[in-house]
């Protein structure tokens, strides 16, 4: 009797072939191989291992994201307690305007949506260079897979890359709603809010993907194609711009509201019909019924209502848009712009410190999650020089301020330290072959942490010059804080290279565990913020401020040449 044939085996599914395209996403995140790097000498020989690693690499990264949307509910609900109401609900000599507690409810809740909006815009923004970069969904097109099998696969790779921090925000936030306003009904009302913003989010960060690989990645070199790709970029920051904007400017906002509620409420009720505060109003409907909206100048519960279900088939069209988009976008190409001019050549030799730094700084504005670790510092300088040109701060709280301006711009310089070496991973590929010592390394990256923060505290300077008078007091502490910046930019890179030279590891490695990270931030950040604790410190026992800035400056003097003797004295040369 003839055998019978075994039977064929079924196809993967798409969640399957999803499963194996994110753990290529991963694998590539974290290696980039494709982007030239290379694996270390001692990376585990078994492939489970080197995948293993890529998982908890990204699942890390996951759990930052979702911690910290985790902390603005957190935030969220305790705006909502008796005794923050209260500062806002009753009116006192400084701000003699009461806020409406429907009026106040809502817009924080408004407020927690739109940062959750922004934060996942940002995951989408940092995450889809290298979905692009890891080509693993042309590769998929080339196998005999029907194509509405390839769109559900380039979906859930996408959902893969959001799930964590929506999923945070999905539980979290109707949740904590539900404990703050004592009611589970009320919580469950925000959730419709929550989903349009996943979805929105999701859409932006697919939206913005295409614009960048059309008209940002394929652009010309030279001066001014650099500039108009920053220009671009800088569409980007918005959302951080926004998280810090609300943050910083709460206060303001919230009796700006209550202020256009008494001189003009119909503007007021127009307002409260831009997206997300529809949705914000929806669990005060629930806490209170229709009768907290005559509390609300100009608002209509019908209205709002109605504005609420057109978001919602906003979102729902974007739903449908975006069972196709994450294919399409992966199938762009760039849009190289091309030229008949044919112009040769022109080389312009620089020491290898200025090559590295302008090296990153190309790097940068051809990718977003780059650029992203340049721009907010200088959107944190923005916020705080425009929260001082509004507030007209007292002579009295100069000092706190340029305080405040130049401790947070090096804080975050210092902080982001370690992340400027992702950039060698495109690098690596051209540059292991060249004579670069570690030191060439060393003084080029800490170029471009002293540059962000010279940047950063000009643009303070430039925008409180017009209400304080003593701006000399933020060049004084510019200049005292300058030293032990450097100094915490030589700590951070002599530790990531002595301990990739131990290792036998490319530094762009070391620098991409969130454990080694971590461990040479802190060190850093102690360095760079020393100087400044001790001018605090005198300050507050009455010392004079030329004093105080004198042992600041000769603190930070002090760390530069100790840390000085410790990086420049970096062995080896090339990667280390």
């Amino acid at each position: 009797m003839p055998e019978l044939p075994a039977p064929a085996a079924a196809p993967p599914t798409a969640t399957q072939l999803s499963e194996v395209a994110y753990l290529e996403l991963s694998f590539q995140a974290v290696y980039a191989l494709r982007q030239g790097n290379v694996l270390a000498a001692e990376a585990p020989s078994e492939p489970h291992e080197l995948a293993n690693t890529a998982r908890r690499r990204v699942a890390q990264s996951k759990f930052l994201v979702s911690l910290l949307i985790a902390l603005l509910v957190g935030g969220s609900m305790l705006t909502l307690t008796s005794f923050i109401e209260k500062l806002f609900l009753v009116s006192t000599a400084a701000n003699p305007i009461p806020v409406p507690l429907p009026l106040y409810t809502g817009t924080v809740i408004a407020g927690l949506l739109l940062l959750e909006l922004s934060f996942l815009w940002m995951v989408g923004l940092q995450s889809l260079p290298t979905f692009l970069g890891s080509q693993i969904l042309p590769v998929l097109e080339t196998l005999p897979i029907p194509e509405k099998k390839l769109d559900r696969v380039a979906l859930l790779v996408v959902f893969r890359l959001f799930d964590a921090p929506a999923i945070t925000a999905l539980v979290l936030t109707p949740i904590a709603l539900g404990i703050a306003l004592n009611s589970v009904f009320v919580g469950l009302l925000v959730i419709p809010g929550v989903v349009t913003v996943v979805l929105l989010a999701m859409g932006l960060s697919l939206r913005t993907g295409r614009f960048f690989v059309q008209h940002v990645q394929g652009s010309r070199g030279g001066l001014r194609a650099s500039v108009l790709r920053w220009m671009y970029l800088l569409l980007w920051a918005v959302p951080a711009f926004g998280i810090y904007g609300f943050v910083s400017f709460g206060p303001q906002i919230m009796y700006g509201l209550a202020y256009l509620g008494r001189t003009a409420p119909s503007a007021l009720g127009s307002l409260l019909l831009v997206f997300p505060f529809p949705f914000g109003l929806l669990p005060v409907f629930g806490l209170t019924g229709a009768n907290s909206f005559s509390l609300l100048p100009g608002g209509d519960v019908w209205t709002t209502t109605l504005a609420a279900l057109g978001y919602s088939a906003l979102a729902a069209g974007v739903a449908w848009w975006l069972r196709k988009a994450p294919r399409e976008l992966s199938r762009l190409s760039p849009e190289v712009q091309l030229t008949d001019q044919r112009k040769g050549a022109r080389l312009h030799p620089v020491r290898a410190p200025a090559a590295i730094l302008l090296k990153d700084l190309r790097t940068a504005s051809r990718t977003p999650g780059y650029a992203f670790v340049i721009l907010l510092p200088l959107i944190d300088a923005v916020v705080i020089g425009l929260s001082s040109f509004i507030g007209a701060p007292a002579p009295k709280s100069v000092f706190d301020l340029a305080a405040a301006a130049v401790s947070t711009t090096a804080i975050l310089a210092t902080f982001f330290g370690p992340a400027f070496f992702a950039t060698e991973v495109m690098g690596y590929s051209y540059t292991r072959t060249l004579p670069l010592t570690n030191r060439s390394m060393l003084l080029g990256k800490s170029s471009l942490i002293v540059l962000i923060y010279i940047v950063a505290s000009a643009m303070v300077v430039s925008l409180t010059v017009l209400r304080i008078l003593d701006v000399w007091l933020f060049f004084a502490f510019i200049i005292a804080e300058l030293p032990g910046l450097v100094a915490a930019a030589f700590l951070e890179i002599g530790l990531l290279f002595r301990r990739a030279q131990t290792a036998g590891v490319p530094v762009s490695l070391m620098s991409s565990g969130a454990w080694w990270a971590t461990t040479v931030v802190l060190p850093g950040l102690a360095i760079a913020g020393l100087p400044i604790t001790l001018f605090g410190i005198l300050q507050f026992v009455g010392v004079s401020p030329i004093q105080s800035f004198v042992a600041m400056g000769g603190l930070a003097l002090a760390e530069l040449a100790i840390f000085s003797i410790f990086a420049l004295g970096l062995p080896g040369r090339g990667r280390g």
